[in-house]
């Protein structure tokens, strides 16, 4: 055999010890990789379906009519009580007018003074639209202090808020009974005049509803309307997002769920900052999904199964932020990755931490 062939043969070899090597490399790490998939699905599970939630509050009027002023614009950032648009008020306000004469009539009758009542109604009717205001916000941060979304002390601080409203119905409600008292029994029993109060009372209110406000802080995320815009009663003129308070839906397939429980810290990568991670809680599981399409009456509708394997059922898993998160890279509906660590595994949770680590730099790249 010649020098040269030996040569050949030898490079030959080696060209297959490495390919050997390389094949045996790779099956290792992809036997590794399948192993760490398994488990870690139950010890650090992981999904890349997580939404950042907020409360979306459509604004609608009570009162209808032709919008005559808009005082902000789509994707503004507003306060609490910040004036959002107005309905010509021209109609409410005439109904004011013959309520109050009416009211005056009704007193001339009796011999009575019906301004301080009417003032005093007005009031109370004021009191009472505010308490509703913040009832209906407060019952919102109820409803997530309960999940643990929100502090306690946030939650307190909304049930001093909502306590100043009630003693403000009471105080008003006081005020309103002592006017009536100095009206004078005939002029309290008066049913003219009981009408005429309700009648004022209810064309004031309405008045006082041709202007629109924020109902917290947040951002009107959705107005294409102008001045000239017909808004009738109920129907949807922006959407509003309130910006205090945010939490993550994340979507879990349902063999994810045998080891995650309340408290389990997690991991979140949000896409509107890559690079960074930050901390949260799991604060509640879901435990039921919508499946069921028949009607009632109707025969049961089978789902149909597409594909040889059948797709995962998710479950929504609520997790709310241990860190500071800056607000402005916050948004309704925006994307996030999500790791939980179910225990203490050194092991599986290093390599979670290595995993979300290399996610939140592949966040630049989509």
């Amino acid at each position: 055999m010649s020098e040269e062939q030996s040569k050949k043969n030898t490079t030959t070899e080696n060209k297959a010890d490495f390919t050997l090597k390389l094949t045996k490399i790779i099956l290792t790490l992809s036997v590794l990789y399948f192993l760490w998939y398994v488990v870690g699905d139950r010890v650090t599970p992981t999904t890349n379906q997580a939404r950042v939630r907020s409360f979306v509050i459509p604004i609608v009027p009570q009162v209808a009519g032709k919008i005559s002023k808009i005082h902000v614009g789509g994707d503004k950032i507003v306060e609490q009580g910040d004036l959002l648009f107005e309905i010509d008020n021209s109609d409410y306000q005439l109904v004011v007018d013959k309520a109050r004469a009416d009211l005056e009539l009704a007193g001339q009758n009796v011999g009575a003074d019906t301004a301080s009542v009417a003032a005093a109604k007005a009031n109370l009717e004021k009191a009472k639209a505010d308490l509703l205001a913040k009832e209906a916000n407060a019952n919102r941060l109820f409803e997530v202090e309960e999940k643990g979304v929100i502090s306690k002390a946030q939650g307190d601080q909304a049930r001093g808020i909502l306590a100043g409203a009630q003693q403000n119905v009471l105080n008003a409600k006081a005020s309103y009974e002592k006017a009536q008292r100095l009206l004078g029994k005939q002029g309290k029993d008066n049913a003219k005049i009981n009408n005429a109060l309700a009648n004022l009372s209810d064309a004031q209110l309405n008045l006082s509803r041709t202007k629109i406000t924020a109902p917290s802080d947040g951002v009107i995320s959705y107005a294409k309307i102008n001045a000239g815009h017909y808004a009738a009663i109920g129907s949807k003129i922006m959407t509003f997002i309130d910006t205090d308070y945010f939490w993550i839906e994340a979507s879990y397939r349902e063999n994810n769920l045998g080891n995650i429980k309340k408290g389990d810290p997690v991991d979140i990568v949000l896409d509107s900052s890559p690079g960074e991670i930050t901390t949260g809680t799991v604060i509640s599981i879901g435990y039921g999904v919508s499946f069921d399409k028949s009607v009632p009456g109707e025969l049961p509708k089978p789902e149909k199964v597409t594909g040889w394997m059948r797709e995962a059922q998710r479950f929504t898993v609520i997790i709310k932020f241990n860190d500071h998160v800056n607000k402005n890279l916050l948004r309704e509906g925006g994307q996030a990755d999500i790791i939980t660590y179910t225990g203490d595994n050194f092991i599986f949770n290093g390599l979670g931490k290595i995993s979300i680590w290399l996610t939140s730099k592949l966040t630049y790249l989509y």
